[in-house]
């Protein structure tokens, strides 16, 4: 069976975000049909790159007229995700790849999660723990390579966005590998959330980018308890060396410690301890190398945008595989994954309104700061 696909793009609001919309391209039992996006120039473009035949201004039009089995919703930008979830559920789609963060709020999480369960629609959320180091890592310590894992230690990228942004727009990665990694859901959370060093306060409350809605901070510390004991933290803050060689995890077991950082190129180190130890000389990082992750099967070298693109196409093989053997998504990130990745996220900046831990799952599922204020 080949699957008919439709793309959702929206050039000047994400776009198609992170090459969403040619996903399918090396996928042998696909085919995009079909592009819908307000912009002409975009929608022609796009049409360009993944050959679609038809293209519509209007996605609810192409839902309608055409017969699509997958539905790929590529925007960078969030706030309409959940509208466009609901609206291909409802057409009788088979199954959806979205762009992440998957939304701005936990109501419209849920609103996606409903809908595609009652539909009986498979959902893939571009998250990153199909990046071949992280699969690897995940690999070794189901081997027993590091021991039992103890604590999860994740960093944003701290550049412009450093702080809530960062973890809104990029931590989203790094809250879903969380999860992959401890095998568990979290229990409770703690969170600090700073501006310049002091505690936020409603004044700086404003408008986070790419539809993430309202957030504060430019500083995050942030504290993860999980069912089975692990624990994991997160931090994002202003560095003097901001960037990609940051943005990752640090698996921390009994017997070693496992880096994964970069992805979904990714670089990996082992350090053959539960705990570093500075002051010895014999005791080093060992850098990882996966030459099928680093290379083409022809051996030429991956380059630029590649990884991205075989990341994606791993998401979607898995999506067609659960669709064809009627079943949950496997080992990438789901719509009920998305929904908890984000809502640590929103933990948080629950917490730090609270003054105190917040447990899961959370009661409030709009934005933390929609009615904060000085009252407050």
């Amino acid at each position: 069976m080949t699957y008919r696909v439709g793309i959702v793009g929206e050039t000047g609001r994400g776009g198609y975000g992170h090459s969403l919309d040619v996903a399918f391209r090396n996928v042998p039992n696909a085919r995009v049909v079909a592009v819908a996006d307000p912009d002409e120039r975009g929608r022609e473009r796009a049409a360009e790159r993944t050959g679609a035949d038809s293209m519509y201004s209007d996605y609810t039009e192409m839902l309608s007229r055409e017969r699509l089995d997958i539905v790929a919703i590529c925007p960078r930008w969030c706030d309409r995700h959940a509208d466009v979830v609901v609206a291909a559920a409802a057409a009788g789609v088979k199954g959806i790849f979205c762009e992440k963060p998957m939304a701005p709020t936990l109501a419209d999480a849920d609103r996606m999660v409903e809908a595609c369960e009652q539909a009986g629609v498979r959902m893939a959320v571009a998250h990153r723990r199909v990046s071949g180091y992280e699969l690897h890592a995940k690999r070794l310590i189901q081997e027993g390579r590091i021991g039992d894992v103890r604590t999860i230690r994740g960093m944003g990228k701290g550049d412009h966005r450093a702080g809530a942004e960062d973890m809104a727009v990029l931590g989203t990665h790094l809250m879903d590998s969380m999860r992959f990694f401890a095998a568990s859901d979290v229990l409770w959370a703690h969170g600090h959330v700073t501006q310049d060093g002091r505690e936020v306060s409603p004044a700086d409350v404003r408008d986070g980018a790419e539809g993430i809605g309202l957030l504060a901070g430019n500083g995050v510390s942030a504290y993860f308890a999980f069912a089975n004991g692990v624990t994991a933290t997160f931090e994002s803050y202003a560095s003097d060396r901001p960037g990609a060689e940051r943005f990752g995890i640090e698996i921390c077991g009994t017997k070693g410690i496992i880096s994964v950082r970069n992805s979904p190129r990714g670089e990996m180190h082992l350090y053959p301890y539960g705990t570093v130890l500075p002051s010895d000389d014999e005791v080093a990082w060992e850098r990882v190398l996966l030459g099928e992750w680093e290379a083409h099967e022809d051996g030429r070298p991956r380059l630029g945008k590649e990884w991205t693109q075989r990341s994606n196409e791993m998401i979607v093989t898995e999506l067609i595989q659960a669709i064809a053997e009627d079943r949950e998504v496997s080992g990438v990130s789901s719509a009920r994954d998305a929904r908890a990745a984000l809502e640590m996220i929103h933990a948080v900046h629950w917490s730090q309104r609270l003054k105190t831990r917040v447990y899961f799952p959370l009661e409030e599922r709009g934005n933390p700061y929609s009615d904060w204020t000085d009252a407050s």
